[in-house]
């Protein structure tokens, strides 16, 4: 009798060692690489990201850029999906784009930007100087 109480004992007690099992499957599927930069060219590196699908207010995916400033990802089936990617320092981007399907490749937006930022910030110090020298002449008289 005591040997089958130790027996089953020893029998139950394994039982929870199976739900620490980690199942895994290998898989060939397309992802989604957006490498980002800060404006000095330097990588985006070891940052958090979070994608999330249109729509939606839970993250499709989260995780951490790599040495090269890539948040790789896989896509929600269909439809367009916000990239949010933070630093603790503050620095940090927001983009919202249609994922490419199939091999095809995305131009960069923040190039594009670039030109008309500058123009714009150009302006408005020009706009600034030209209301304190207003002001500064009003002052004189």
């Amino acid at each position: 009798m005591k040997r089958h109480l130790i027996l089953f004992w020893l029998l139950t007690a394994c039982l929870p060692a199976c739900a620490h099992e980690v199942h895994h499957a290998v898989a060939a599927q397309s992802a989604v690489s957006v490498r980002l930069t800060f404006a000095d060219g330097q990588p985006f590196a070891f940052e958090a990201f979070e994608v999330y699908a249109a729509g939606s207010d839970k993250p499709h995916a989260v995780g951490r850029t790599d040495a090269d400033g890539r948040a790789v990802f896989l896509p929600p089936p269909s439809g367009e999906v916000r990239l949010r990617a933070f630093a603790a320092d503050g620095h940090g981007v927001d983009l919202k784009f249609d994922p490419p399907r199939s091999g095809e490749a995305v131009a960069a937006g923040a190039t594009e930007d670039r030109g008309a930022k500058l123009f714009f910030g150009a302006g408005l110090l020009l706009a600034i100087f030209g209301i304190v020298q207003l002001f500064l002449q009003r002052k004189k008289t």
